[in-house]
């Protein structure tokens, strides 16, 4: 079993997931940890140690998280010093994380659903380009 933990700075965590929610349904092994402001590393650490908890008798734990060397991201690699059960993502987006979520659903390999995760995250980034004026001649064709 795959449980999934999503983190990162403010409402972040709490608003991906309602965004995951909205369009996958309610998932189950599936935590948000939010890092409001006034937080510190300590209370961040103790909430994702607490969500860890929750997958107790898994057999991996995927955290995603927001930023590289953010706080979430540095409670997270500590965490998984510690318990070989945990890889930690960082740079999550709503396509990687619903393609991870999917991907688990459907009981594929946690090697498989990692490699996966950081693809489809860097396909998920580009830049929209509008057609130049020429261009646009041919879409009216």
């Amino acid at each position: 079993m795959l449980g999934i933990i999503v983190s990162g700075h403010g409402h972040f965590a709490s608003g991906i997931s309602s965004s995951v929610e909205l369009i996958l349904g309610k998932q189950e092994d599936y935590v948000a940890v939010d890092f409001p402001e006034g937080d510190t590393l300590t209370e961040i650490t103790t909430n994702i140690k607490n969500a860890i908890n929750k997958f107790e008798g898994f057999d991996n734990i995927l955290i995603f998280c927001d930023l590289l060397s953010g706080s979430p991201f540095n409670a997270s690699i500590m965490e998984a010093m510690e318990d070989e059960r945990i890889n930690v993502i960082y740079g999550v987006n709503l396509g990687m994380l619903l393609e991870t979520l999917m991907k688990r659903n459907m009981g594929e390999d946690i090697n498989d659903v990692v490699a996966n995760a950081v693809s489809v995250g860097k396909e998920c980034v580009g830049m929209f380009t509008k057609p130049n004026s020429e261009d646009k001649d041919n879409f009216d064709e």
